[in-house]
Protein backbone atom coordinates (compact mmCIF):
# COMPACT_ATOMS: atom_id res chain seq x y z
CA UNK A 1 0.00 0.00 0.00
CA UNK A 2 2.46 2.09 0.82
CA UNK A 3 4.07 2.02 -2.73
CA UNK A 4 1.43 4.30 -4.07
CA UNK A 5 2.66 7.13 -2.89
CA UNK A 6 5.85 6.63 -4.57
CA UNK A 7 6.34 8.03 -8.40
CA UNK A 8 8.61 6.61 -10.93
CA UNK A 9 11.42 8.78 -12.29
CA UNK A 10 9.01 9.24 -16.10
CA UNK A 11 5.96 10.16 -13.00
CA UNK A 12 8.41 12.87 -11.68
CA UNK A 13 9.47 14.18 -15.18
CA UNK A 14 5.66 14.27 -16.44
CA UNK A 15 4.93 16.15 -13.29
CA UNK A 16 7.74 18.69 -13.84
CA UNK A 17 6.64 19.01 -17.52
CA UNK A 18 3.03 19.38 -16.52
CA UNK A 19 4.43 22.14 -14.06
CA UNK A 20 6.41 23.78 -16.66
CA UNK A 21 3.10 24.42 -19.36
CA UNK A 22 0.58 24.87 -16.76
CA UNK A 23 3.17 28.07 -15.95
CA UNK A 24 3.40 28.80 -19.63
CA UNK A 25 0.18 28.73 -20.07
CA UNK A 26 -0.84 30.88 -17.21
CA UNK A 27 1.57 33.61 -17.42
CA UNK A 28 0.32 33.82 -21.46
CA UNK A 29 -3.00 33.95 -19.72
CA UNK A 30 -1.90 37.11 -17.87
CA UNK A 31 0.02 38.92 -20.42
CA UNK A 32 -3.12 38.41 -22.60
CA UNK A 33 -5.45 39.56 -20.29
CA UNK A 34 -2.96 42.67 -19.40
CA UNK A 35 -3.93 46.41 -20.68
CA UNK A 36 0.11 46.32 -21.78
CA UNK A 37 1.36 45.35 -24.74
CA UNK A 38 3.95 43.14 -24.82
CA UNK A 39 6.46 42.25 -27.07
CA UNK A 40 10.08 40.14 -26.89
CA UNK A 41 12.64 40.80 -29.34
CA UNK A 42 16.02 38.57 -30.16
CA UNK A 43 18.94 40.74 -31.23
CA UNK A 44 20.69 37.71 -32.09
CA UNK A 45 19.06 37.78 -35.23
CA UNK A 46 19.29 40.18 -38.11
CA UNK A 47 17.49 43.21 -37.67
CA UNK A 48 16.70 42.36 -33.86
CA UNK A 49 12.80 40.62 -34.71
CA UNK A 50 9.69 39.94 -32.53
CA UNK A 51 9.86 37.08 -31.45
CA UNK A 52 6.81 36.88 -29.38
CA UNK A 53 3.61 39.60 -28.80
CA UNK A 54 0.67 39.40 -26.71
CA UNK A 55 -2.81 39.50 -28.16
CA UNK A 56 -2.76 42.97 -26.12
CA UNK A 57 -0.27 43.93 -28.87
CA UNK A 58 -2.00 42.58 -31.56
CA UNK A 59 -5.49 44.45 -30.65
CA UNK A 60 -3.73 47.93 -29.70
CA UNK A 61 -1.92 47.82 -33.30
CA UNK A 62 -4.51 45.71 -35.92
CA UNK A 63 -1.96 43.82 -36.89
CA UNK A 64 -2.07 39.91 -36.63
CA UNK A 65 0.44 37.87 -34.71
CA UNK A 66 1.35 36.51 -38.38
CA UNK A 67 2.04 39.94 -39.44
CA UNK A 68 3.71 41.00 -36.31
CA UNK A 69 6.40 37.84 -35.43
CA UNK A 70 9.40 38.18 -37.74
CA UNK A 71 9.54 41.74 -38.14
CA UNK A 72 11.28 44.99 -36.44
CA UNK A 73 9.16 46.58 -34.06
CA UNK A 74 9.90 50.31 -36.44
CA UNK A 75 7.05 49.02 -38.75
CA UNK A 76 4.91 50.95 -35.74
CA UNK A 77 6.60 54.19 -37.13
CA UNK A 78 5.37 56.67 -39.30
CA UNK A 79 5.33 60.53 -40.42
CA UNK A 80 5.01 61.81 -36.81
CA UNK A 81 7.02 59.82 -35.52
CA UNK A 82 10.11 62.45 -33.28
CA UNK A 83 13.14 61.19 -35.04
CA UNK A 84 14.87 61.98 -31.70
CA UNK A 85 12.81 59.36 -30.12
CA UNK A 86 13.96 56.62 -32.42
CA UNK A 87 17.29 57.72 -31.76
CA UNK A 88 17.17 57.58 -27.87
CA UNK A 89 15.92 54.04 -28.39
CA UNK A 90 18.52 53.25 -30.75
CA UNK A 91 21.13 54.25 -28.86
CA UNK A 92 19.81 52.46 -25.37
CA UNK A 93 19.41 49.30 -27.30
CA UNK A 94 23.09 49.37 -28.70
CA UNK A 95 24.19 49.82 -25.22
CA UNK A 96 21.91 47.23 -23.45
CA UNK A 97 20.20 49.75 -21.90
CA UNK A 98 16.97 49.95 -20.28
CA UNK A 99 14.68 52.86 -21.77
CA UNK A 100 11.40 54.90 -21.07
CA UNK A 101 9.98 57.13 -24.08
CA UNK A 102 6.46 58.28 -25.30
CA UNK A 103 6.33 58.14 -29.02
CA UNK A 104 4.03 58.31 -31.59
CA UNK A 105 2.87 55.11 -33.37
CA UNK A 106 0.85 53.79 -36.04
CA UNK A 107 -2.27 51.40 -36.11
CA UNK A 108 -2.16 48.87 -39.16
CA UNK A 109 -5.50 51.24 -40.25
CA UNK A 110 -3.24 54.52 -40.25
CA UNK A 111 -4.21 56.23 -37.18
CA UNK A 112 -1.80 57.59 -34.46
CA UNK A 113 -1.82 56.86 -30.92
CA UNK A 114 0.53 57.71 -28.18
CA UNK A 115 2.75 54.95 -27.06
CA UNK A 116 4.27 55.26 -23.74
CA UNK A 117 7.09 52.36 -24.53
CA UNK A 118 9.70 50.67 -21.87
CA UNK A 119 12.38 48.67 -23.15
CA UNK A 120 14.08 46.35 -21.05
CA UNK A 121 17.44 44.30 -22.04
CA UNK A 122 17.15 41.10 -19.85
CA UNK A 123 19.50 37.97 -20.70
CA UNK A 124 18.61 34.36 -19.87
CA UNK A 125 21.39 31.84 -19.30
CA UNK A 126 23.56 34.31 -21.24
CA UNK A 127 21.43 35.11 -24.70
CA UNK A 128 20.29 38.54 -24.47
CA UNK A 129 16.45 39.41 -25.24
CA UNK A 130 15.15 42.73 -25.04
CA UNK A 131 11.35 42.77 -23.83
CA UNK A 132 9.14 45.96 -25.06
CA UNK A 133 6.01 47.15 -22.90
CA UNK A 134 3.65 49.53 -24.79
CA UNK A 135 0.60 51.45 -22.96
CA UNK A 136 -1.90 53.50 -25.35
CA UNK A 137 -1.60 56.92 -23.46
CA UNK A 138 -3.29 58.90 -26.64
CA UNK A 139 -6.89 59.83 -24.46
CA UNK A 140 -4.39 60.25 -21.32
CA UNK A 141 -2.28 62.57 -23.28
CA UNK A 142 -5.03 64.75 -25.15
CA UNK A 143 -6.84 65.27 -21.57
CA UNK A 144 -3.53 66.73 -20.48
CA UNK A 145 -3.72 69.00 -23.70
CA UNK A 146 -6.96 69.80 -23.29
CA UNK A 147 -6.32 70.62 -19.17
CA UNK A 148 -3.29 72.52 -20.35
CA UNK A 149 -5.34 74.46 -23.55
CA UNK A 150 -7.90 75.58 -20.79
CA UNK A 151 -5.17 76.46 -18.33
CA UNK A 152 -3.79 78.76 -20.35
CA UNK A 153 -6.79 80.28 -22.07
CA UNK A 154 -7.78 81.21 -18.03
CA UNK A 155 -4.47 82.47 -17.52
CA UNK A 156 -4.85 84.83 -20.17
CA UNK A 157 -8.11 85.62 -19.49
CA UNK A 158 -7.15 86.32 -15.36
CA UNK A 159 -4.41 88.63 -16.75
CA UNK A 160 -5.44 91.47 -18.77
CA UNK A 161 -2.91 93.70 -19.61
CA UNK A 162 -4.80 97.08 -20.63
CA UNK A 163 -2.90 100.79 -21.45
CA UNK A 164 -5.07 103.17 -20.04
CA UNK A 165 -2.77 105.92 -21.21
CA UNK A 166 0.39 106.19 -23.55
CA UNK A 167 2.86 105.17 -21.45
CA UNK A 168 0.75 103.76 -18.28
CA UNK A 169 -0.29 99.85 -18.36
CA UNK A 170 -2.72 98.33 -15.66
CA UNK A 171 -2.88 94.57 -15.01
CA UNK A 172 -6.29 93.66 -12.33
CA UNK A 173 -5.64 90.56 -10.51
CA UNK A 174 -8.38 88.55 -9.56
CA UNK A 175 -8.70 84.99 -8.16
CA UNK A 176 -5.46 83.00 -6.42
CA UNK A 177 -2.18 83.70 -6.98
CA UNK A 178 -0.23 81.14 -7.01
CA UNK A 179 3.63 80.84 -8.14
CA UNK A 180 2.93 79.46 -11.96
CA UNK A 181 0.82 82.21 -12.62
CA UNK A 182 3.05 84.69 -11.40
CA UNK A 183 5.86 83.42 -13.50
CA UNK A 184 3.35 84.17 -16.42
CA UNK A 185 2.28 86.94 -14.92
CA UNK A 186 6.19 88.79 -14.58
CA UNK A 187 6.59 86.97 -18.81
CA UNK A 188 3.60 88.91 -20.01
CA UNK A 189 4.38 92.11 -18.16
CA UNK A 190 8.02 92.41 -19.03
CA UNK A 191 7.00 91.47 -23.09
CA UNK A 192 4.22 94.44 -22.75
CA UNK A 193 6.55 96.50 -21.51
CA UNK A 194 8.86 95.82 -24.30
CA UNK A 195 6.74 95.85 -27.20
CA UNK A 196 4.40 99.07 -26.16
CA UNK A 197 7.48 100.95 -24.79
CA UNK A 198 5.51 101.29 -21.39
CA UNK A 199 7.06 103.77 -18.51
CA UNK A 200 4.69 103.02 -16.08
CA UNK A 201 2.82 99.54 -14.36
CA UNK A 202 0.43 99.42 -12.17
CA UNK A 203 -0.50 96.09 -10.76
CA UNK A 204 -3.94 96.29 -8.86
CA UNK A 205 -4.44 93.45 -6.24
CA UNK A 206 -7.87 94.30 -4.54
CA UNK A 207 -9.51 91.26 -5.70
CA UNK A 208 -6.63 89.16 -5.43
CA UNK A 209 -6.00 86.03 -2.50
CA UNK A 210 -2.94 84.10 -2.05
CA UNK A 211 -2.42 80.06 -1.41
CA UNK A 212 0.66 80.49 -0.24
CA UNK A 213 2.72 82.37 2.62
CA UNK A 214 3.10 85.82 2.84
CA UNK A 215 4.36 85.93 -1.10
CA UNK A 216 3.96 89.89 -1.52
CA UNK A 217 7.66 89.78 -2.10
CA UNK A 218 7.15 88.42 -5.26
CA UNK A 219 6.21 91.89 -6.78
CA UNK A 220 9.56 92.50 -6.04
CA UNK A 221 10.93 90.51 -8.98
CA UNK A 222 8.74 92.37 -11.12
CA UNK A 223 9.72 95.82 -9.61
CA UNK A 224 13.51 94.76 -10.03
CA UNK A 225 12.67 93.65 -13.86
CA UNK A 226 11.05 96.61 -15.07
CA UNK A 227 13.93 99.05 -13.46
CA UNK A 228 16.05 97.36 -15.33
CA UNK A 229 14.17 97.86 -18.12
CA UNK A 230 13.77 101.36 -17.72
CA UNK A 231 10.32 101.38 -15.94
CA UNK A 232 8.35 101.89 -12.92
CA UNK A 233 6.12 99.37 -10.77
CA UNK A 234 3.18 100.59 -8.59
CA UNK A 235 1.39 98.25 -6.36
CA UNK A 236 -2.54 99.55 -5.87
CA UNK A 237 -5.43 97.73 -3.76
CA UNK A 238 -3.13 97.70 -0.60
CA UNK A 239 -5.07 96.39 2.81
CA UNK A 240 -4.46 96.74 5.58
CA UNK A 241 -3.81 93.53 5.59
CA UNK A 242 -1.29 93.60 2.82
CA UNK A 243 0.37 96.46 3.91
CA UNK A 244 1.22 94.80 6.95
CA UNK A 245 2.37 91.66 4.68
CA UNK A 246 4.64 94.14 2.37
CA UNK A 247 6.38 95.81 5.93
CA UNK A 248 7.02 92.16 6.68
CA UNK A 249 8.56 91.06 3.15
CA UNK A 250 10.52 94.22 2.32
CA UNK A 251 13.32 95.40 3.31
CA UNK A 252 12.94 99.16 4.83
CA UNK A 253 15.27 100.30 1.57
CA UNK A 254 12.96 98.69 -0.94
CA UNK A 255 11.60 101.72 -3.39
CA UNK A 256 8.28 99.76 -4.39
CA UNK A 257 5.87 102.08 -4.23
CA UNK A 258 2.25 101.08 -3.25
CA UNK A 259 -1.55 103.07 -3.24
CA UNK A 260 -4.89 102.42 -2.13
CA UNK A 261 -6.05 102.83 -5.85
CA UNK A 262 -5.36 102.84 -9.18
CA UNK A 263 -6.64 106.75 -9.33
CA UNK A 264 -4.41 107.61 -6.79
CA UNK A 265 -1.62 105.83 -8.82
CA UNK A 266 -2.41 107.52 -11.67
CA UNK A 267 -2.59 111.06 -10.11
CA UNK A 268 1.19 110.33 -8.85
CA UNK A 269 2.15 109.01 -12.19
CA UNK A 270 0.76 112.66 -13.97
CA UNK A 271 2.44 114.48 -10.90
CA UNK A 272 5.53 112.95 -12.18
CA UNK A 273 5.54 113.67 -15.56
CA UNK A 274 4.52 117.17 -15.08
CA UNK A 275 7.66 117.35 -13.00
CA UNK A 276 9.71 115.40 -15.79
CA UNK A 277 8.55 118.03 -18.41
CA UNK A 278 9.11 121.20 -16.01
CA UNK A 279 12.78 120.00 -15.94
CA UNK A 280 13.22 120.11 -19.75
Amino acid sequence: MLGLFYETKDEVDCLKELNHEVQVTLLEAMLDGSKVGTIVTDPSQPDNPIIYTNQTFVDMTGYSQEEIIGRNCRFLQGAGTAKEDVEKMRTAIAAEEKVIVTIQNYRKDGSPFWNRLVIDPVRIEGKLYFIGTQTDITLERSQQQAIMANEDEIEKLMLPILSVQENVATVALVGTMYHHRFETLKVKICEYVQLHRIEYVIIDITGLSWNENSPLYWFKQIYDALRIMGSKLYVTGITVSAAQQFSNDLDRDDRLVTFSTIERALNFIAQEEKSKQNMR
